[in-house]
């Protein structure tokens, strides 16, 4: 029966443990039953920017949006200056990151962001300047 139970509490430690260290990202989740792309796969509203100084920023609902579509292609649109387009994404090997390349203007662009956060709900996104960017879902 001592031997049961220390067995037990060793177990409980250890799983304990296990599900603390699960988290890939900053900022969460620490653990999640979704896979990654579930949660990635829907349109995000920006909310808020924080610079590499740390200013922040409240973005205000101007219908801008960006849309991780099944499959590899990413769809944004940009309320303020109304413009829209579409290009591929997909994740780092680690799944820490998104690459993602695009067109706007007729110019092709490449980019890498850090994944700071990924919730079903919650989304942030950090770029190489340091400057990270907070989506919800809608």
């Amino acid at each position: 029966m001592k031997k049961l139970s220390i067995l037990m509490i060793l177990t409980v430690l250890l799983s304990g443990l296990a599900l603390t260290s699960c988290g890939k990202y900053e900022e969460g989740p620490g653990f999640s039953l979704l896979p990654k792309k579930s949660r990635l796969q829907q349109k995000w509203r920006p909310i808020e920017s924080v610079t590499s100084g740390g200013v922040v920023t409240t973005i205000d609902s101007d219908g801008s949006y960006i849309e991780f579509v099944k499959g590899g292609t990413i769809k944004a649109y940009d309320g303020t200056f109304d413009v829209g387009f579409e290009g591929t994404w997909e994740f780092s090997d680690d799944k820490t990151s998104l690459n993602m390349t695009y067109e706007i203007f007729g110019v092709s662009s490449t980019s890498t962001m850090k994944i700071i956060k990924l919730k079903i709900n919650a989304l942030g996104l950090e770029d190489a300047d340091g400057d990270k960017t907070y989506y919800e879902y809608f």
